[in-house]
Parts: structure tokens; sequence; C-alpha cells
């Protein structure tokens, strides 16, 4: 961190040309002390507080320079472990609420041991109108054929700044399912570096977010493929409005040595209005031949001839676009393996989610 607080975040890994002003962001929060989180710890699971992260050489999706500022200014590392052979039933629910003129900065270590399973659930909000800035770190394990689901819901407000940070590496046979939310915020800039360096592991990873007024959103995520037939998948789908910006790096990187390994991703996103500022760039990197990697985007207006078959049963062309932007958000919600966050969620954005039918 420089002396006027200036980190550089979220860097491409392979960066491009500079005059586009997309290889990373820099943002200039200082921190000072750690929120205290609401936790829901369900029976089995074990929590300690740490001085050191358990992972220290763990790269993350905002990089160095960030993981320098948290262990500077965090209070600890929470540690959350599902021991060897642990199936919880209830999610781990981690809720952090920041009040105005917060600074506040958060380590994470998740351990899901061998044959463990894992589901873990982190909401950050604040208080009404609350302006200031917090980040969380959470870095994790998933251990030899362990399953780690991690929810992580951004829903701060449109004047608060937010970080969300996340890094992590898999066993042999270990799948890691990450549903990220951006719902709002000023400024919210999240990511993650996971490391698949386990035979046959996986990452599937869902992204939803709606970015209104001013806002900016800014995202780096990358899957790095080190092992054999690891596979990962990369779905986001987003909705932009008013003067509201986005950038998105998506990167599968497919290592030498990583063979039969498989990379999708593809981004969707909405544009509701003509202010709004939408960059992406999918990235696939290859040093090994044989293996898969497959992007793709659809970023824009509706389609017209879906426009003209929904306004010819009597819905006008703004009715259409609100349905179209809040389907994109339900379809992930419906994804979160948690009732109780799930009507939560349905609740903050005005209902209308009706249950699943088993």
């Amino acid at each position: 961190m420089g002396e006027n607080g200036n980190i550089k975040i979220n860097r491409l890994p392979a960066i491009t040309w500079y005059w586009l002003n997309m290889n990373e962001a820099s943002v200039g929060t200082k921190f000072s002390g750690a929120a205290v989180a609401d936790a829901e710890v369900p029976e089995g699971i074990q929590t300690r507080e740490s001085e050191k992260n358990l992972f220290p050489e763990q790269p993350t999706g905002a990089g160095k320079a960030f993981t320098e500022a948290v262990e500077a200014s965090a209070q600890g590392v929470q540690v959350y472990t599902a021991p060897a052979g642990t199936k919880t039933v209830e999610p781990l629910r981690l809720k952090y609420t920041y009040q105005d003129g917060d600074r506040r900065v958060n380590a994470v270590n998740l351990v899901a041991e061998k044959n463990s399973e894992l589901t873990v659930v982190m909401d950050y909000t604040a208080v009404p109108d609350a302006s200031g800035a917090a980040a969380v770190q959470t870095k994790f394990s998933a251990g030899e054929n362990a399953v780690l689901r991690l929810v992580q819901i951004v829903r701060v407000g449109q004047n608060f700044r937010f970080i969300n940070d996340l890094g992590g590496k898999t066993g042999d046979n270990a799948r890691v399912e990450v549903i990220h939310l951006v719902l709002s915020g000023k400024e919210v800039y999240q990511g993650y570096q996971i490391d698949l360096t386990g035979y046959h592991s996986s990452l599937k990873t869902d992204i939803a977010y709606q970015v209104a007024g001013n806002g900016h959103l800014d995202m780096n995520y990358f899957a790095n493929h080190i092992a054999r037939k690891t596979e990962c998948e990369i779905n986001v789908n987003g909705v932009l409005r008013d003067k509201a910006s986005k950038i998105l790096r998506a990167t599968i990187d497919l290592k030498r040595g990583a063979v039969g390994a498989v990379g999708n991703e593809k981004e969707d996103v909405l544009l509701m209005d003509e202010g709004v500022r939408n960059q992406t760039i999918p990235l696939i990197l290859c040093t090994e031949e044989d293996v898969v990697g497959n992007h793709g985007a659809t970023i824009g207006r509706l389609d017209e001839s879906l426009m003209f078959y929904l306004e010819s049963r009597g819905l006008d062309r703004e009715e259409i676009y609100e349905m179209m932007a809040k389907a994109r958000i339900d379809a992930t919600v419906r994804m979160i393996p948690d009732e109780k966050t799930k009507e939560d969620i349905n609740e903050f954005l005005g209902g209308g989610l009706e249950n699943d039918e088993d």
C-alpha cells in the first residue's frame, strides 16, 4: 500500500493494451479493525481465531498488494473447519452489517477436509444510507473428495465501497461451487483465484449482479487449471442501469500438465439504459494441447423478435425489460442451497420469487 493508501487490485493475469484501462483497478481505502460477524455455526463445524492466515501463499483475485493490506490491518483470521467425513445439513451463515463511517477488513479461512461437505453463506450488508468502506478476504482449501459450497452476497447500499476477495485450492476429486450476488454498492470489487491442483477436481461459478445509478462493479475471476482432468464453469448474468459501469475479467488458464482439462465461461449482460458502460475481457490461456476451452458473451438490448412476441401478449417495453432483468437475478438466487437465505434475498428484492417445487 502506498503512502496515500492507494493499492492496485484485480490485475489481469495476462495484461492487454494499457490505453484500454482494463488491466487492473486502483482503490484508496485505508482499513481500521475488523467487523464482528453474526455467525450461525452448524453442529460439527469447528471455529477458532488464528493470528496468521492458514494459507499465506495462496493467491487471490485481488492480488498480492491487497493481501498485504489485509495482513497489516485485519485483527486475526477467523477459521472454520469441516473435519474429515463431516457433512453438515445446515449452512454456516456469516452476516456482516457495516455502520456509517466504517473502514473494516476481515480475514476468513475455510477448511473442508477429506470427504467433508461444507456450505457457507457470507452476507455483506450495511445500515440504511451508510457511507464508508469494508473488505473481506476469504481463503479456502477443499480436500480430497470434499465439497465446498460458498455463497457470497453484496448488498451494502449505494454509498458504500466493498472489496470481496477470494482464493483457494482443490484436492483430488474435490468440488467447489461459488455463487456471487451483487445487489447494491457504490463501488464493488470482487473476484477470485482458484487453483485446481487436485486430479479431477472441479469448479462451478454462478455470478449475478445488478448495478444502478452511478455504481461501479469491478470483477476479476481466475480459474487456474493445474492438475489433470480438472473442470471449470463460469456463468455470469448481469443488469446495468442508469449510468452504471462494470468490468469483468474472466480468465481460464489451462496450464501445461492439465491434460484433459475443460474450461467454459459465459456472460449475459442486459443493458437497460443508454448511459451504461460495459467492459468485458473473456480470456483463455493455454500451454497444454489436450484441453478444451470455450467462452461466449451476449451483451446488449433484448432481441427484437422476443420483444415483438411479448408485446403481442400485451406487455409494454418497460415491463418486458423489468421482467427480464429480475429473471436474471432470480435464476441465480434459486441456486442458493439455503432456503432461509433465499427467502431473505427475495424479500430484499421486493418478492416475486416462487418457491421451488421438488
